[in-house]
């Protein structure tokens, strides 16, 4: 069994969660986009498309935002930074 190792880093104490995110959103697109996204806003069972942007980019910044350590320099970065290729911790 692999032990964890010492780090100097944790996780972003106060990440916001998908719930959390409020936007607005005014958007535009060329017609084969715009097609695309009603199609799968539609499909995922949003009521239009902007719903649909709004979601994707909540699920997103809320997914970065648990995936994002600070470490004790300061220095905020992504999780996978913190892993070896061993995936193990390791000091970053």
């Amino acid at each position: 069994m692999n032990t964890a190792r010492k780090v100097n880093w944790k996780p972003l104490p106060d990440a916001i969660t998908e719930p959390e995110v409020n936007v607005k959103l005014t958007w535009s697109a060329d017609e084969r986009t715009r097609l695309c996204i009603e199609r799968q806003a539609k499909l995922m069972g949003f009521e239009n498309a902007t719903a649909y942007l709004v979601q994707a980019l909540a699920a997103t910044i809320a997914g970065n935002e648990e995936d994002t350590i600070l470490a004790d320099d300061g220095r905020i970065l992504r999780g996978r930074a913190g892993y070896g290729p061993d995936h193990l911790p390791q000091n970053v």
